[in-house]
């Protein structure tokens, strides 16, 4: 289950929607997370494709869901974080949700207003089953050094089987391919530990790419715009310009990850082993 570093605010002190309080709640409700859940990224600019992305979602009844960010078109005003609460609120009754910040949540403070329970920080950890899911901000500084980068390296040490997620891929073929920079140090860092797979947004596709034993994954098909892939690649072997989602299932000490369009058709699938 997630744990807060601080005690969780207490709910009757919030002025917040309804949708909100479902998502709190579930959040705090002491129920043990199993071994199913849901990734996708980039809803931005189309409700409407992201309600039903959230519908075809609600179908297979994940226990978390996590966002690779971008869940609005600019993140500057309460309306926007109001209308995507609203959006998600039916997958929020059964499912707890867990959001990367992505560059176009402008505001980091609204951002962590709409989402207490992080307790005032973008980058965190998730428990699932015997998993734990790293969330970073790579809005924020990453470069070593830096206090995000620090936190990571104390968090690696600890030799747990770990999903991570953040909103800059790392390896793509897309628009924004390595903006970053993150494949000079990221890569390498994680080498050294217990993290299966890394899970990102930002280019509006879907891809999956695999790296020295780590499959990389850029899941930005939520409702922002497609487009077509503009560099090269060598590590890519899916590439889908579509809408979509995916679903992580535990098998064993394997996790079957299907990913999904709009029509609930499989259009991909892989396995991280050892988890």
């Amino acid at each position: 289950m997630f744990i807060p570093e601080k005690s969780p605010l207490s709910v009757s002190k919030l002025k917040l929607p309804l949708s909100f309080l479902i998502i709190f709640l579930f959040t705090f409700s002491g129920t043990s997370l199993e071994a199913r859940f849901a990734i996708y990224g980039d809803t931005r600019s189309n409700p409407e494709i992201h309600q039903q992305v959230v519908q075809q979602i609600v179908i297979h009844k994940p226990e978390a869901t996590f966002h690779t960010g971008d869940l609005n078109n600019s993140g500057k005003t309460q309306k926007e974080y109001d209308n995507f609460l609203q959006i998600i609120s039916p997958l929020c009754q059964f499912s707890r949700f867990f959001p990367a910040r992505g560059n176009h949540e402008k505001d980091l403070a609204l951002f962590l207003q709409n989402f207490p329970y992080l307790n005032g920080s973008s980058y965190y950890t998730v428990y699932q089953d015997s998993i734990r899911f790293i969330i970073l901000d790579s809005v924020l500084d990453l470069s070593p050094g830096s206090a995000q980068f620090n936190w990571l390296q104390k968090q690696l040490k600890e030799n747990i089987p770990s999903l991570l997620i953040l909103h800059h891929p790392v390896f793509s073929s897309g628009e924004h391919s390595e903006e970053l920079g993150l494949q000079l140090f990221l890569p390498e860092l994680l080498q050294k530990s217990s993290v299966k797979a890394v899970f990102s947004a930002h280019d509006h596709n879907y891809e999956r790419s695999e790296f020295k034993g780590i499959t990389y994954i850029v899941t930005g098909g939520g409702g922002a715009p497609l487009r077509e892939n503009k560099h090269e690649n060598p590590y890519s072997l899916v590439l889908i310009k579509t809408h979509h989602y995916l679903i992580g299932e535990r098998e064993g000490k394997s996790i079957i990850f299907k990913v999904y369009n709009l029509d609930n058709n499989i259009i991909d699938s892989f396995t991280i082993k050892e988890m």
